[in-house]
């Protein structure tokens, strides 16, 4: 995935001074760039257009306005890339409408940099592309209240265990018992082996120490936040991921813990604006299910066998259906 170096301060000036934008348009443009990005994680410009045209008309912003922007925007360090369709896609052919918005968030560095794009877009449901009435509310990346609800309890959770006990190795201790996960940062063994194996490669270091940065609490939900707006992991391995990283860091959870802190990330999925989703709320799907799509379904005789045979994932199936905004009856 090829990209253009960024352009200096004196060049991209004089773009913009050719594009005949004011400078209240590119500050508008760039604050619509950025929330596009954090709302859909990627969006094509033409889908951009038909979503926000009264508001960027409101704006005195053309079509050709805004593909003159990104034109220009492309060339300039930003929190998230403006790709031509065929830097992404194999024998696409390029058109300015064409190009995509993509959150910085979804490519990585070095081997497999563009990972994380191809698996939001295998994850992508068929559905219409979220409206959002404020847009430019999302210009920041700010955690939901529910991620911010479960980032507080999470950083009440004490390490407890005097040592981790792996599957295959010898145990370890725990060197921050008695601490609360909001009092420590914390590299997990993968995490930790990728930091030796990068030790040499300052682009993907970098990268890794961004995707780890910050308490183990701060970690945990910012992980968890990326997996479930790409949509690439089902829930069950969701939360096993999450359990394994409080076994090792040391936290022993009651039942009482443990249900709760399943709500919480349940609670924050829901509420949280999924990119495989195209921006939906899975609280808010069912109101663009077609009319046609059933809103409460259960499984017959025929499924449950297969269930029990391991054929078909009633797990995976139950949180497909729920994001669909259709209510499992048992």
């Amino acid at each position: 995935m090829s990209y253009p170096r960024p352009l200096s301060e004196k060049s991209l000036a004089r773009l913009y001074d050719q594009s005949g934008l004011s400078q209240e348009q590119s500050d508008y443009l760039h604050k619509l760039f950025a929330a596009c990005a954090n709302l859909y994680g990627s969006i094509d410009l033409r889908s951009v257009w038909n979503l926000y045209r009264e508001e960027l008309k409101a704006q005195k912003i053309r079509k050709k306005d805004l593909m003159a922007f990104s034109g220009i925007a492309r060339r300039e360090t930003q929190p998230y890339y403006i790709f031509e369709v065929d830097e992404i896609y194999i024998g696409e052919t390029r058109a300015d409408i064409e190009r995509e918005i993509v959150s910085g968030l979804l490519i990585g560095a070095g081997y497999g940099k563009n990972m994380s794009f191809y698996l939001l877009q295998d994850s992508r449901s068929p559905i219409p592309w979220y409206y959002a009435k404020n847009i430019l509310d999302f210009a920041e990346p700010v955690l939901p209240p529910e991620g911010q609800f479960l980032q507080t309890y999470l950083g009440t959770l004490k390490v407890t265990a005097s040592e981790y006990a792996p599957e295959h190795g010898a145990r370890v201790p725990c060197e921050n018992r008695g601490k609360t996960l909001n009092q420590f940062s914390f590299l997990n063994r993968m995490e930790r082996f990728d930091e030796s194996y990068y030790a040499s490669k300052p682009a993907e270091l970098k990268h890794l120490h961004e995707e780890t940065a910050g308490t183990e609490a701060e970690k945990i939900v910012r992980q968890y936040w990326q997996r479930e707006r790409i949509g690439h992991i089902d829930s069950s391995t969701s939360l096993k991921w999450v359990l394994e990283e409080l076994n090792e860091v040391g936290v022993e959870l009651s039942d009482k813990q443990l249900n709760k802190l399943v709500r919480l990330l349940q609670d924050f999925h829901n509420g949280m604006h999924l990119w495989c989703a195209l921006g939906w709320r899975p609280v808010d799907l069912v109101s663009v299910l077609p009319p046609s799509m059933p809103k409460q379904i259960s499984f017959g005789p025929n499924m449950q066998k297969q269930f029990a045979e391991g054929s078909l994932n009633k797990e995976e199936l139950v949180r497909m259906l729920h994001e669909q905004g259709i209510e499992v009856v048992d």
